[in-house]
């Protein structure tokens, strides 16, 4: 039973229903995604059964290989890159509404928005290090830095490249995190890197909300 007295409960709260939420969503839309493309698949065998003809039957798999290539593929790619920019969102939300309460906290005239840069997770992290001394970028101290700067990178081509990639250090990353299609050269998330970036999410803001409770910083 949790106890909520301190903003920082709330916030602790608000963070995890949210994470569990966007955690709920994934596995629910792609077992849907898995289920219609089975159904797919089912309905075009059985209506090929009333083919007699061979010929005839393999134009007929022919005509529908696109459609079969759809449901097996471009559906999955499509929501599972969506799903990573919402994932990264929501960090980037979560982190700039902490840093913002802190702020408040504190009585700064200076908001965490004011801070110039498109980084959106660097500036929160700066502007909570500034006012607290915890250092999300210090790795020691923040295990999963390093992977939530990776899945930044990720987003940022997906967003700003269509998904292409076209860097010799950019495919490197793709490779590494397992998202690399070598075939069409772009990034194409997977079900399981999704879930361990959920992971990540989950890790992240725990320590951070711990180096905050023992801070003191929003008692």
């Amino acid at each position: 039973m949790r106890t909520l007295k301190t903003m920082n409960d709330w916030l602790v709260v608000g963070t995890d229903i949210k994470i569990e939420s966007l955690s709920y969503y994934l596995d629910k839309l792609y077992t849907q995604l898995e289920s219609l493309a089975e159904d797919f698949k089912a309905r075009m065998e059985s209506e090929a059964q009333k083919i007699e003809d061979d010929a005839e039957k393999d134009r007929f798999f022919e005509f529908y290989e696109d459609d079969y290539w759809h449901h097996t593929e471009v559906f999955p790619s499509l929501f599972l890159n969506s799903f990573h920019i919402a994932a990264y969102s929501l960090l980037e939300t979560e982190i700039y509404n902490i840093a913002r309460h802190i702020g408040k906290k504190q009585n700064q005239k200076f908001d965490v928005s004011e801070i110039r840069g498109g980084d959106y997770l660097e500036s929160a992290c700066y502007y909570i290090k500034k006012l607290t001394g915890i250092d999300a970028k210090d790795d020691s101290q923040f295990s999963c830095w390093p992977g939530l700067k990776d899945g930044q990178r990720l987003r940022n081509i997906i967003v700003h490249s269509s998904g292409k990639v076209t860097t010799a250090s950019n495919t490197s990353l793709a490779r590494k995190c397992g998202v690399y299609n070598a075939s069409r050269k772009e990034v194409t998330m997977t079900i399981d890197y999704c879930k361990s970036f959920i992971k990540l999410l989950k890790t992240f803001f725990s320590e951070m909300y711990t180096e905050i409770t023992v801070g003191n910083y929003l008692q």
